[in-house]
Parts: structure tokens; sequence; C-alpha cells
């Protein structure tokens, strides 16, 4: 009777190892997917801060060149075709007028 009782124990600690090794193997597993999907999505997170720093850097610039002197009298040209003092305008006759 202690034989057998012997056996079963070493059977019930045999399966309990093996059962443990194979819970352990598959988390591992898992952990080691989620792990690379997460590295994945903190590479792209990562690409798009750069890029949002990229945009912000340009917006800053242009927020400072559209409070410059420059700015203004370029669109004091372009889009209401004012001229400056002393400036001679030029107009083209044979140039098609828009309509």
């Amino acid at each position: 009777m202690k034989k057998v009782f012997k056996v079963l124990k070493r059977l019930f600690v045999l399966a309990f190892v093996i059962f443990f090794s194979i819970y352990s193997v598959t988390t591992i597993v898992k952990q080691q997917m989620i792990l690379k999907q997460v590295k994945a999505q903190q590479k792209e997170v990562i690409q798009q801060i750069e890029k949002i720093k990229k945009e912000n850097e340009y917006l800053k610039r242009l927020a400072q060149y559209v409070q410059t002197e420059e700015y203004i009298q370029q669109v004091a040209r372009e889009k209401l075709g004012l001229v400056g003092k002393n400036e001679i305008v030029f107009i083209d006759k044979n140039k098609k007028r828009k309509e």
C-alpha cells in the first residue's frame, strides 16, 4: 500500500510539474506575442509624435512669419492688389481680363 501511495504521489507531482510547465510556456508565448504587438503600436505612436512635432514646429514658424511686415506686404500685394510707396504699376492690355 505504501508503494502504491508513493507511486501515486510521484505521478501527481509529475503531472503537476508537466501541467505547470505547459501553462508557463503558453503564458510566455502569449506574452511575447502581446509584447510584439505593443512594440509595433509604440513604434507607430512614436512616428506620429515625430510627425506632429514637425508639423508643430512648422506652425510655430508660420505663426511668427505671419506677424512680420514682409508677410503683411505680401498679402496686401497678392490678395488686395495694393502697391508700396514709390512703386510703378504696369498693366498689360494684351492680357485677357478675368470675367
